[in-house]
């Protein structure tokens, strides 16, 4: 419990503080809060989920959830700690009323400063085969998609997560991922 407080303490002041990239140190020298050999959430990884993200307990620190209907800042903050540091970000909405903020590999997206919607591609998303992810009874194809091979994860009592393949055969792997709200041009 002690680890969670002292990570804690620094998501709280950088959701708190200036859109600096980095929190101050002792000496008030900036430093990246991305991973890093001082960050210990460096190697962590995180799971997507249906209904936001989690970083699963690790390297001593308990669970991190952080759900959809989260505010801005403490979403980046959080997540930023495993992402690293953000390489895009938009403040204006987009024609789908959304804003975003991209690392690499996940974009979160964001409505009226809410946590709403993820897109991930590699690393986060599965390094598996077309085949294998459809043999799962709660993996499906969408019929008749319009943006590719499209399918969808989840039983229907739970929210869904979808997909992408890159591909139509066996083999193909997997493109990307999202679950929330998304600006996806059907």
């Amino acid at each position: 419990m002690r680890r969670l407080a002292l990570i804690a303490l620094p998501l709280l002041l950088a959701a708190c503080g200036d859109a600096s990239d980095g929190t101050a140190d002792k000496a008030g020298q900036v430093a990246d809060t991305g991973p890093s050999e001082e960050n210990p959430l460096a190697d962590a990884t995180i799971e997507l989920q249906g209904t936001g993200i989690v970083i699963p307990a690790q390297a001593g620190f308990e669970e991190l959830a952080v759900p959809f209907g989260s505010a801005r800042a403490p979403t980046e903050a959080t997540l930023g700690n495993v992402l690293g540091s953000a390489v895009d970000e938009s403040a204006t909405p987009n024609d789908c009323g959304l804003t975003y903020t991209a690392y690499d590999g996940v974009s979160l997206n964001f409505r009226d400063g809410q946590f709403v919607g993820y897109w991930a591609e590699a690393p986060y998303v599965p390094e598996t085969t077309r085949a294998a992810m459809l043999a799962d009874e709660n993996i499906s194809l969408v019929e008749d998609s319009t943006v590719g091979e499209e399918f969808v994860m989840g039983a229907a009592e739970v929210p869904d997560i979808g997909g992408l393949f890159d591909g139509e055969g066996d083999d193909a792997g997997v493109q990307a991922l999202w679950a929330g709200e998304n600006c996806i041009a059907r």
